[in-house]
């Protein structure tokens, strides 16, 4: 019995240094920017101002919504980023333009390291344009991730995306005429033969 009692208390110092150590990383899966778009609660387009300061334990930054790309009307109250800095999913911001997702605050949008935070001016016009436009239609299809031979689609409601691919993050899963979702490129339909690797 003391044997057993014994194991148990190991049992527990283990997985108690397994949950801190799990705790201090931060992983985040790749995904496709329109599966993070499309799962996203809130995506703004917004000018970064300023750093504000620290507010109930996260940092704020000043910002400017330009537009609400998906999310509440009420968004544009919006003020404020909020990450949070003792985590090592915090963000750090600097001044301009940026494509951001979030859960909605009161006052502001909280964003951390796993959501969407792209600087307009690194993107492709193809995928400014995704954002602003494109993205929101295909949000009835999903995109699972592939990262070896063969890549090909499962099902008619999915697309299947190669995370080695630098191109591909230029593409949009859409329903075509046949209603089966299928990659585009700036609304031209990419070969899915290509894409599948035998």
């Amino acid at each position: 019995m003391m044997d057993i009692t014994l194991f148990g208390v190991v049992l527990i110092f283990l997985s108690v240094g397994l949950n801190i150590q799990t705790a201090e990383s931060c992983s985040c899966l790749q995904r496709h920017p329109q599966d993070q778009f499309c799962t996203s609660e809130m995506v703004i387009l917004a000018d970064v101002s300023g750093k504000g300061g620290s507010v109930n334990n996260l940092f704020r930054y000043k910002i400017k919504i330009i537009q609400v790309l998906k999310g509440s009307i009420k968004a544009k109250r919006i003020q404020y980023v909020y990450t949070d800095p003792q985590s090592s999913c915090g963000i750090t911001l600097d001044q301009g333009r940026y494509v951001l997702s979030g859960n909605q605050l009161k006052d502001g949008i909280e964003v951390g390291l796993c959501n969407l935070v792209n600087r307009w001016d690194h993107l492709s016009l193809t995928e400014q344009e995704n954002f602003t436009q494109t993205y929101k239609m295909g949000c009835d299809c999903t995109i699972s991730t592939c990262s070896g031979s063969p890549c090909c689609p499962q099902s008619k409601n999915k697309c299947k995306w190669e995370i080695n691919s630098p191109q591909s993050r230029e593409y949009v899963c859409l329903r075509d005429s046949d209603d089966i979702c299928s990659w585009y490129m700036s609304r031209s339909k990419v070969d899915e033969n290509a894409l599948c690797k035998a």
